[in-house]
């Protein structure tokens, strides 16, 4: 569909035109929905007789979670955990994709132990490094689960936001015009709040000897 398709790369006063040969336009309406489309099946394949991690109810289990190009994998077992490592690396050879193993972490989370692991997780012979913490979509989570840590690290980004969003309100007037400045707020600050409401109902669930390994 990109066939005779170019873009210009702008880097200051440096431009250079781009004929796509794979993957996805960054830009294009369809980029979105076009990945997502194209990895659909990931979930199924890597967790397929998997476990994974409890959750607050005890009952449900999850095994790894995806938003766009991010997964991260949970369970409470460590053979669990190698084995949907390695079947991503087939996965990602099968469908021409690319893990990048410097940004992958591992973290115990509610465990006692903080010693490296006799075995620890590898991806396509790459060792993983163990963390106390790591970021996941913006918040920033310990492996004790602690909700201020979190917090804390989400203070000053929103401090920050709020001051650019009444600037910006202000340059353009948009106080006198309520049902925009609502609408304004909500697509900045309230998704925001939102998801740091549900990191802290997910600490609230947690139990105290429950053991969760993330990549």
């Amino acid at each position: 569909m990109y066939e005779n398709d170019e873009y210009i790369l702008m880097d200051g006063e440096k431009r250079a035109r781009v004929h796509p040969t794979n993957g996805v336009i960054k830009g294009c309406p369809l980029s979105p929905l076009l990945f997502p489309l194209y990895i659909n099946d990931m979930g199924r394949e890597i967790s397929e007789g998997i476990e994974g991690a409890v959750t607050g109810d005890r009952v449900n289990c999850v095994s790894h979670m995806l938003y766009a190009d991010d997964l991260g994998l949970t369970t409470n077992d460590p053979g669990e955990m190698q084995t949907m490592l390695n079947k991503l690396r087939t996965y990602a050879e099968k469908k021409g994709l690319t893990v990048n193993t410097a940004k992958s972490e591992v973290v115990h989370f509610n465990s006692n132990s903080v010693s490296p692991l006799q075995n620890p997780f590898t991806y396509d012979g790459v060792v993983l490094p163990e963390k106390d913490r790591f970021k996941y979509l913006g918040l920033l989570l310990d492996r004790r689960m602690n909700p201020k840590i979190a917090e804390e690290h989400a203070v000053r980004p929103y401090m920050a936001a709020q001051s650019r969003i009444s600037e910006f309100a202000k340059n353009h007037d948009l106080k006198s015009r309520p049902h925009a400045m609502l609408w304004f707020y909500f697509a900045c600050i309230v998704r925001c709040i939102g998801l740091c409401h549900y990191y802290q109902g997910e600490h609230n669930n947690s139990e105290p000897k429950r053991e969760k390994t993330k990549d």
